[in-house]
C-alpha cells in the first residue's frame, strides 16, 4: 500500500475499478451471488476513497498545540496566618455573645404573665 495520501486515494479507486470488472465478469458468466459481492466490495472501496478524500482536505488544527493542557486560574494569595486567626477569635466571640444572649433572655421571660423581677 503506497504511504502518500494522493497515490492511497489512487489506489482505493483501483481496487473500486478491479472489483467492479469481476462484478461484471461474475454477472456474464451468470454468477450472481458473486457478482453483488464483488459489487459490494467495489462500492466500499470506493466509499474509502471518499473518505480518505475529505480527510485529505481537512486540515490539521493547531490551536491544541498552543493551549496549555489541564491550566489552573490562578489563585488568590493566602491570607496571613495572624489575620486568620483574628477572624476565628471575632467569630468565636460574636457565637459566645449571642448564645449569653438567648440564655438571658430566656431567664427573664415572665412566666404566666408576671414579670420576675
Amino acid at each position: 500500500m503506497p504511504a502518500d495520501f494522493g497515490d492511497i486515494t489512487a489506489f482505493h479507486h483501483e481496487e473500486a475499478d478491479r472489483h467492479y470488472a469481476l462484478a461484471q465478469a461474475a454477472r456474464d458468466r451468470g454468477s450472481f451471488a458473486e457478482a453483488e459481492f464483488q459489487a459490494g466490495l467495489a462500492a466500499r472501496w470506493d466509499e474509502v476513497a471518499q473518505e480518505q478524500k475529505i480527510g485529505m482536505r481537512q486540515q490539521p488544527t493547531r490551536t491544541s498545540t498552543r493551549r496549555k493542557p489541564n491550566c489552573r486560574p490562578p489563585q488568590p494569595p493566602p491570607m496571613p496566618f495572624a489575620v486568620v486567626c483574628l477572624l476565628a477569635v471575632v467569630r468565636g466571640v460574636k457565637r459566645i455573645v449571642a448564645a449569653i444572649r438567648q440564655f438571658v433572655v430566656k431567664q427573664s421571660a415572665p412566666v404566666g404573665g408576671l414579670p420576675l423581677r
